[in-house]
């Protein structure tokens, strides 16, 4: 049932922490400073949104609920309703929940509605459903067609949702990448102080002698700010010193916050689980259930800048895409040739978009909304904010990431522009079984006509359903404002063509051993739609190649400009301009010491590859 709903724009909204007193406090799966989305089924329906309080959670358990607070901005919304439920009902009245209240209808609208209950209730030991239903009458506006708002990042019991008609099961979409029901109640009670929870996600790399830092989340379950913790790291068993961080900036109750440690490389070359161990909370004892996380820090014995793949999911009628092409822009900006740009334009069909990659021409993505990207195949964000504010911090912190091989690739594109010789050179740092991708991207694509429309929702045309306005946009933003609602625009990192044909990669797998060397080919067969194949250019198009490890990351890429064949499949020694030889081979593929008398296959300098005669 998830495939019903649908993503729509980030919205600016914050829940502000009015009404709270010693023993009262706002929670819930959203701290309330995240940037929302809305998620419906784009139809007149009636909605219900749940989130589920177990009884022994770590803040709730225990505590009494007075008010319940949630935003609701569809202009068509109407018969809102809140309630309280043991178990989640087929249908939603009074007489299969515990509590209802009703919403008044001029409260609807609101990025911030806060209900009181009738009568206080106390959370019990088998927990708790907490909810609000509505009807959506009409889809005039963008949120009648996305009413739910959604915040933050998934978490069990956080985001559960049916409708009357096109979804009538309760659907949990914990899994799903959309985040949590954007609800907090005001829950009353004793709350304990000094609570943090750790957590690390990822793996950290460091070089033999040296260090690596190492980026810790920390939840506050406590009433007062966290400012500083003392923690500890143990490694095969044994615990190291105790030690002391303050904190940059306090983390209020509810919130998380980043801080940054340092951790020493292991003496040998390796790979070891380590474990965080946060003992003391602004200076006394950590009360918190959990004070641990476990993070893999791999000591190598030298470090390899790696480059980052952003794969974009996009196309011309995703409304929401042009910020996904400013992202990418500024990505690219920003960072030069070690950002690697794939834009996927799977949004819209091929009529309507000439750029359309069928899913079966490319490798499973996984991202559902667009625009959404991966970096390096992590965590789905948004090709503009990131995981947060801005992209940019997210690159920052994927490039800090020391690749796990060196790799380089070349191609040469015939001059009917029918296939691509691609070929790529690993050599890895770590054995182990590798997937190697091939894909071509173009830039500076564009056409007129159906096809080459990009749909813009930032436009002042929608300014009457969206609610923007020019002033409200980021400044590298605004001017799509002044655009019309669809406009021809210049694209560009498109993928044209990969290595997957029929939803299967053919380049065969790898085994790969440590430090030495290997070379792979393969051929891309060029798209032959022709609004597409006319508006490539010859010296905008280009081989990207992506080494995935087992655990489906992509540890390195490598992107190289195509060159194009000479139509008699020989090239003179003096056409090679500047680039130097680096490698010979034979016709058969034997590295040679020195250039032989006859026709021989050259490596140069520039990357390319191509035949000589001497």
């Amino acid at each position: 049932m998830k495939k019903f709903f649908t993503l729509f724009i980030m919205l600016a909204v914050t829940m502000l922490s009015y009404g709270q007193t010693g023993n009262q406090l706002w929670w819930g799966y959203v701290n309330g400073s995240e940037k929302t989305s809305g998620l419906g089924v784009q139809k007149a329906d009636v909605y219900h949104c749940a989130i589920f309080i177990p009884g022994n959670h770590c803040i709730a358990g225990g505590k009494t609920i007075r008010s319940v607070r949630f935003g609701l901005v569809a202009p068509n919304a109407t018969n809102c309703k809140v309630w309280l439920a043991s178990s989640l009902p087929a249908t939603v009245d009074k007489n299969s929940t515990l509590q209802m209240a009703d919403v008044a209808a001029t409260e609807l609208g609101k990025q911030q509605i806060e209900v009181a209950l009738p009568t206080a209730y106390a959370i019990p030991a088998e927990g708790v459903y907490v909810g609000y239903s509505f009807t959506v009458s009409d889809v005039v506006y963008q949120a009648d067609a996305y009413p739910i708002l959604i915040a933050g990042t998934d978490q069990p019991n956080s985001l559960l949702i049916k409708t009357d008609n096109l979804v009538p099961e309760w659907s949990d979409m914990y899994g799903s990448g959309y985040g949590a029901l954007y609800m907090q109640v005001l829950l009353e009670g004793e709350f304990a102080d000094n609570t943090a929870t750790p957590s690390i996600t990822g793996e950290y790399y460091a070089q033999l002698g040296g260090s690596t830092q190492v980026a810790v989340s920390l939840l506050n379950n406590g009433a007062s700010p966290l400012t500083s913790i003392d923690y500890t790291i143990t490694t095969d068993g044994v615990a190291g010193a105790e030690q002391h961080l303050e904190l940059e900036s306090p983390i209020a109750f509810n919130n998380s916050g980043r801080a940054t440690i340092e951790v020493a490389a292991d003496a040998e070359a390796g790979s070891k689980t380590k474990t965080l161990t946060v003992t003391k909370v602004n200076g006394q004892a950590n009360n918190a259930p959990v004070t641990t996380s476990d993070f893999t820090l791999i000591t190598l014995e030298k470090l390899i800048a790696r480059n980052v793949a952003v794969e974009q999911f996009t196309g011309t009628g995703c409304g929401w895409c042009p910020r996904g092409h400013v992202g990418m822009a500024k990505m690219r900006e920003a960072f030069g040739d070690r950002f690697i740009g794939i834009a996927i334009h799977q949004y819209s069909n091929q009529s309507s978009d000439a750029m359309y990659l069928a899913p079966s021409k490319y490798a499973n993505h996984g991202l559902n909304g667009a625009p959404s990207c991966r970096l390096n195949r992590g965590e789905s964000m948004d090709p503009y904010y990131g995981s947060g504010e801005d992209v940019l911090y997210d690159m920052q912190q994927a490039l800090a990431v020391p690749a796990l091989a060196e790799v380089s690739v070349s191609g040469v594109m015939d001059p009917n522009k029918t296939k691509i010789d691609a070929k790529a050179t690993l050599t890895p740092l770590i054995a182990g079984n590798y997937t190697l991708e091939f894909v071509a991207v173009a830039d500076g694509l564009t056409g007129t006509g159906a096809g080459w429309q990009q749909t813009n929702y930032y436009s002042s045309q929608y300014a009457s359903q969206t609610g923007i306005t020019k002033s409200s946009l980021p400044e590298d933003l605004q001017y799509l404002f002044d655009l019309r609602s669809t406009f021809t625009g210049t694209f560009n990192d498109v993928a044209i063509a990969s290595s997957y044909v029929s939803s299967k990669n053919q380049v065969e797998k790898l085994t790969l051993t440590a430090n030495e060397e290997r070379e792979v080919s393969y051929t891309i067969t060029m798209p032959t739609y022709t609004k597409l194949k006319n508006a490539l250019k010859d010296d905008q198009i280009y081989v990207v190649a992506l080494l995935v490890d087992a655990q489906g990351k992509i540890v390195q890429a490598a992107k190289q400009q195509v060159s194009i064949a000479d139509p008699t499949g020989i090239e003179d020694v003096k056409s090679m301009a500047d680039a130097q030889p680096t490698d010979v081979y034979t016709l058969d593929g034997r590295k040679s010491s020195n250039a032989q008398r006859g026709l021989q296959i050259v490596r140069l300098s520039d990357g390319r590859t191509v035949k000589v005669v001497k």
